[in-house]
């Protein structure tokens, strides 16, 4: 019959399908693994509270979104727990190391007392610590608070513009940006205290 196929023409269309299939799942594992995988880190984090797939953030040597105040810079209100507007402008000049985190998460539990160690620690350089809870809402976060007496400011973003320009997925994500307002570090999953005191050399 005209047009018709015979088994040795379907041998090569079968074999060359077969590669294509196995070729488009190890680019979904390379994805799914470089998705995960901490910048600046040659491992995936050992654990992270997703939240969400992952969206595109602000890049290492970039200016940090928030630095920028005046005319043309965009609106990203954080808040403290009692609805005051926290400017993020404020901490110019300084190294700010923010921590994007959320209460219930076991990830942000396990590294919160090398976090506070490393702010004790370093809060004598200058070092500014902002913890953006970008999910609870202000008296979920207080009630925390009034368990853990987290000692550096936490701050809610009530527009989700901070979670949005900073490409935040899950928890716990750090950045860490120098004096003149540049991200010179960023890690997603918790980190130790060797591991923050690297990242923060970096900053100070």
């Amino acid at each position: 019959m005209t047009g018709a196929t015979s088994p040795a023409d379907r041998a090569p269309r079968l074999t060359r399908r077969i590669a294509i299939g196995a070729a488009l799942v190890g680019l979904a594992a390379v994805g799914a693994f470089a998705a995960t995988r901490p910048l600046g880190s040659a491992a995936p984090a050992p654990s992270f509270y997703s939240l969400a797939s992952q969206l595109p953030g602000v890049q290492i040597g970039n200016r940090a979104p928030g630095m920028t105040a005046g005319a043309g810079a965009p609106p990203m209100p954080l808040t403290d727990l009692e609805g005051r507007q926290i400017d993020l402008a404020e901490y110019a000049g300084r190294p700010i190391w923010i921590i994007f985190w959320k209460t219930a998460c076991p990830p942000c539990e396990d590294e919160a007392p090398d976090v506070l160690a490393s702010y004790r620690a370093h809060r004598g350089d200058g070092l500014a610590v902002l913890a953006v809870d970008v999910w609870d809402t202000a008296e979920t976060v207080r009630q925390y608070d009034a368990t853990h007496d987290l000692v550096y400011p936490v701050a809610l973003d009530p527009s989700a513009a901070f979670k949005d320009a900073y490409g935040i997925w899950g928890a716990p994500i750090h950045y860490f940006i120098d004096r003149s307002g540049r991200i010179r570090n960023r890690y997603f999953g918790p980190m130790s205290g060797d591991l923050i005191e690297d990242y923060l050399r970096s900053i100070l």
